[in-house]
């Protein structure tokens, strides 16, 4: 148990010193620091797993979830780099983003190992995802949001987030097992919703969104980590 509470520490610590570098500094020791901390939420989770008494396949599809957000965090620091290449690489974050998701939700199923009925948490999930992800997107519109060339991606990415989001928090009502993993996927919607406000509405260089938006996104990783140790 030391290690993994060293590890969360530690996790704390490289994203509070990612986010001091990237609103004072930026550039290469940007996408360094950021690189860092994300490595350090993927190990705490790792290393999580291992406390876990009883395998299950579950936890490797969480892992796998935190991976893809470790390459979803490189690439989309690259097209701050690249600048050239800034479509393929926002493109490429939300696709990495999106597995992960995905992972996250096929690993929670397996979480509940046949405890739980899926069937309605699944449709609730889906019918309000349908309902918020339009209200999303162009409630975002109204807010001066331009999604452009992105709007498809953005409206599936939405969907994907909005949909694991409401499932987790459905299944924390049924099972206090499931509070830690609701909570860090709620922090991950709102850390979203502020990185739109950055990449569609003009305001990447906003420092106080920024640190929003990293802090709230670290702590929802970091969070889906602990759920792998608390479970």
């Amino acid at each position: 148990m030391a290690v993994q509470i060293c590890l969360c520490v530690l996790a704390v610590l490289t994203t509070a010193l990612f986010i001091f570098v990237r609103v004072t500094k930026g550039g290469v020791w940007g996408i360094l620091t950021k690189t860092l901390a994300s490595f350090c939420f993927v190990l705490y989770g790792v290393m999580s797993f291992t406390q876990i008494t009883w395998f299950n396949v579950g936890s490797v599809f969480i892992i796998m979830g935190l991976v893809c957000g470790l390459i979803g965090d490189i690439v989309l620091d690259l097209k701050y780099v690249y600048k050239e290449s800034n479509d393929t690489y926002l493109n490429a974050g939300m696709l990495s983003f999106s597995v992960g998701h995905i992972f996250y939700f096929a690993g929670t199923i397996l979480f509940t190992n046949g405890t739980i009925d899926l069937l309605l948490p699944i449709l609730v999930a889906a019918g309000v995802a349908l309902l918020l992800t339009p209200a999303t997107i162009f409630g975002g519109k109204k807010m001066g949001l331009d999604f452009g060339k992105f709007f498809w991606q953005s409206t599936g990415y939405s969907f994907l987030l909005n949909f694991m989001t409401v499932f987790s928090i459905y299944l924390a009502c049924l099972s206090l097992d499931f509070v830690v993993l609701a909570v860090g996927m709620g922090l991950f919607l709102l850390s979203d919703l502020v990185l739109s406000m950055q990449y569609f509405g003009g305001k990447v260089e906003d420092k106080f969104l920024t640190t929003i938006n990293h802090a709230t996104y670290y702590a929802a990783q970091i969070l889906i980590a602990t759920f792998l140790f608390m479970f």
